[in-house]
């Protein structure tokens, strides 16, 4: 008795449902964390930096956040203070400060989607020259996501991207302050 042939087209969907299984199971064995770092030396003090970092409402002035859905939370600014929000495009998620220490460090936790995903991330200011040295460390977790695995890969560069812009947005605001300063001040003297 002759064996039946197996047709080209089940072949082709038995190898794609094997190419898929095979995706999918190294996304989930993939670690779906990464890391990203940047700093910048900006042409002002620590106290000067410091109020647009314990504050969610100074963070809004130099980062990028969801455009619409977003409410403040706590405090106003330091430990506690946190902005929630619901947007279509984005969904559900939260900034809130989770540690300060004046003009040297503030930490802070990012939730995504109802905690399936998370990014903690610190900012450290030190004095360098007559400015101040801003280190800025995230740290982030996909969760257990087998397709987030593969952007894990991916993080370091994209996030590491963004947080180079918002450091450059931060450094403007802290140029146009000090801008300020020394006309107020040059005002002041004239007067």
């Amino acid at each position: 008795m002759k064996r039946p042939a197996i047709s080209p087209g089940s072949l082709v969907l038995a190898s794609a449902a094997g190419l898929l299984s095979l995706f999918l199971v190294v996304g989930w064995v993939l670690p779906g964390t990464w890391a990203a770092e940047r700093s910048a030396v900006l042409d002002v003090s620590p106290a000067q930096l410091y109020p647009w970092m314990d504050s969610p409402s100074g963070w809004q002035r130099w980062t990028p956040w969801p455009d619409s859905g977003v409410v403040r939370e706590g405090p106003e600014h330091g430990v506690g203070a946190r902005l929630a929000w619901d947007d279509e495009e984005l969904g559900d998620g939260s900034f809130e400060i989770v540690q300060t220490v004046p003009d040297s460090v503030v930490r802070y936790r990012v939730v995504v989607q109802g905690g399936a995903m998370h990014t903690d991330g610190t900012l450290r200011l030190r004095p360098d020259g007559t400015g101040t040295r801003v280190e800025w460390r995230e740290e982030g977790d996909f969760g257990n996501n087998p397709l987030m695995g593969y952007w894990a890969r991916f993080m370091a560069h994209a996030q590491g991207a963004e947080l180079e812009k918002a450091l450059e947005r931060l450094g403007e605001l802290a140029e146009r302050r000090r801008e300020e300063t020394s006309a107020d001040s040059t005002t002041a003297d004239a007067s």
